[in-house]
């Protein structure tokens, strides 16, 4: 098989579910087959990624990886996210990265010492958004990939892989972008904050927006609110806040390895 003609598995990791795709390549690609594993419940002296892992490697042992390209989108329960401010001191990517961990070591404790960093670029003198996940639960995706006979090619998290998505189409003005997956909320602002949610998420929500934009002291409109929650039946309805429901832009997702068919759903 051409390098070219390689087929993409196309993979959703949550803590519920595991779902997978393979997407066969050539003139007319297809898709060649699709599979979700359950996942169990992590014990208490268990990382919380590790029956996540151990579904994946059941899941890719059912659907081959051999000579095929593996791009994962990451749940942003696994995921911890930090705004780094821009530096013109930094000259090269050592001091990136530890620029970067500083930031998360502020935020989150000395346990960020233990994670692996990536910064998502942004424009000149702007904040940049940076990830952050436990380096156990990297080194385990490179190893089952690998031993599938699979490559890695791209690992996002679910928030940064729907924002990337839909930058260019958000207004220039100060505008929330907002991710709604079960049980996490992830809002980007003059912040970045990712909580816990229940089924009444759009309570919860709307409390966030609201403290959010009193402690920000801005003295700004509250600007314009861009959903994304393709769980959501009907459209949120938040007293006081102007929200566009993104849910109807399959295209997006689907650009981003997230077809009709997959879903952060458990």
């Amino acid at each position: 098989m051409s390098p070219l003609l390689r087929d993409e598995l196309h993979i959703i990791l949550s803590p519920g579910k595991v779902a997978m795709e393979r997407l066969a390549r050539g003139l007319q690609p297809k898709v060649a087959a699709r599979h979700d594993v359950a996942c169990a419940v992590s014990a208490q002296d268990e990382a919380p990624w590790a029956k996540v892992l151990e579904a994946f490697e059941t899941g890719l042992q059912t659907m081959g990886g051999a000579k095929s390209d593996a791009q994962i989108v990451l749940s942003n329960h696994f995921v911890r996210y930090a705004l780094v401010p821009w530096s013109d001191q930094i000259s090269d990517q050592e001091e990136e990265q530890a620029f970067i961990r500083l930031c998360f070591t502020k935020t989150y404790g000395a346990d960020a010492q233990h994670w692996a960093l990536r910064m998502s670029p942004n424009g000149y003198g702007e904040l940049q958004v940076a990830c952050a996940i436990d380096q156990g639960l990297l080194e385990g995706l490179e190893r089952v990939v690998m031993a599938h006979g699979a490559k890695l090619v791209s690992l996002q998290p679910y928030f940064m892989t729907m924002f990337n998505q839909w930058r260019q189409e958000l207004p220039d003005s100060a505008t929330w972008f907002v991710v709604a997956e079960p049980g996490r909320l992830c809002v980007r602002w003059r912040s970045l904050r990712t909580v816990k949610a229940g089924d009444d998420w759009c309570q919860a929500l709307q409390k966030l927006l609201e403290r959010e934009y009193l402690i920000s002291e801005s003295g700004t409109e509250r600007g314009a609110v861009y959903l994304y929650a393709p769980n959501s039946v009907a459209a949120a309805d938040f007293p006081g806040w102007e929200v566009h429901q993104l849910n109807a832009m399959q295209d997006a997702a689907a650009r981003a390895g997230i077809h009709s068919t997959m879903s952060m759903s458990e």
